[in-house]
């Protein structure tokens, strides 16, 4: 009889000591989650565009907000915020949403042009400003070759279909190709003369992939139709009347052309 009243005496002690220990763990891993969602990492958007990516120390209607990172410790105040959000991972879309940028390329235009089949060179520069992560605005120049130098001006706006990973764009470019050269060496059907150029108009559309380097910077892959237009002054002679008499015309020459072009872009 003692026996069975020591046995139940020890079993409800290790039943307490069970339950004690459950409570003990409750009670720690309660304490930590309170702890991590006190020191919850924290993404600011501020009214300027910029992105901060932190910890709210402490959130005051008057002084401000106290938000710690890596930097330190910087003080917010409350009209230069724009929204509060839960910290995401940062990438190429989460860390800027809106500022300048700066995209360098260099293309192959490929196809015929008035003489021969030579690939053209492209060299690009685009600055602008990005009012959303996903459409890009800007202004460009660049340099390019074609019977003669031309120096393209013009507005860019691409667009990202989406907003994480390796990320298709479609892109647009309007503009005008001034000649660098003043007059050229002209020979066609008619005449053998030094003739005055012409730049004219640029089209040329892009699809594409745009590939991330970090969070800010980006190389970009595309392939797509390009259109520049050129002219300049013939002469014809008429040989059997005076020297002095001849006809001027305007010859034109449309370059479309398949292009190849790889960028990087530093936002």
């Amino acid at each position: 009889m003692r026996v069975d009243v020591k046995f139940f005496q020890l079993s409800f002690k290790v039943k307490g000591l069970f339950l004690i220990s459950i409570a003990l763990i409750f009670l720690l891993v309660n304490t930590q989650s309170l702890k991590a969602q006190t020191h919850k990492k924290t993404s600011l958007t501020l009214k300027n565009g910029e992105v901060l990516y932190g910890r709210i120390i402490s959130n005051d209607s008057l002084k401000g907000i106290y938000f710690e990172n890596e930097c330190g410790i910087r003080i917010i105040q409350q009209n230069d915020l724009d929204t509060i959000q839960p910290y995401v991972k940062e990438n190429f879309f989460s860390l800027k949403k809106k500022g300048y940028y700066n995209l360098s390329s260099l293309a192959l235009l490929f196809g015929e042009g008035r003489n021969d089949n030579v690939p053209v060179p492209s060299l690009t520069i685009v600055n602008g400003y990005y009012f959303h992560p996903q459409i890009f605005t800007g202004l460009g120049m660049g340099y390019e070759y074609y019977e003669w130098s031309v120096l393209p001006l013009f507005t860019e706006v691409k667009y990202l279909f989406k907003k994480d990973g390796v990320v298709p764009f479609a892109s647009l470019k309007l503009g005008y190709g001034i000649s660098l050269k003043k007059e050229d060496q002209v020979n066609d059907y008619y005449s053998s003369d030094v003739g005055k150029t012409y730049g004219g108009a640029l089209i040329s559309p892009e699809v594409g992939l745009l590939i991330p380097v970090g969070h800010k910077d980006a190389f970009l892959i595309s392939l797509g139709y390009h259109h520049q237009e050129l002219s300049y002054n013939s002469y014809q002679y008429y040989y059997w009347l005076s020297s002095t008499d001849y006809m001027k015309k305007r010859v034109y020459t449309n370059y479309n052309r398949i292009s190849f072009r790889v960028s990087f872009m530093f936002r």
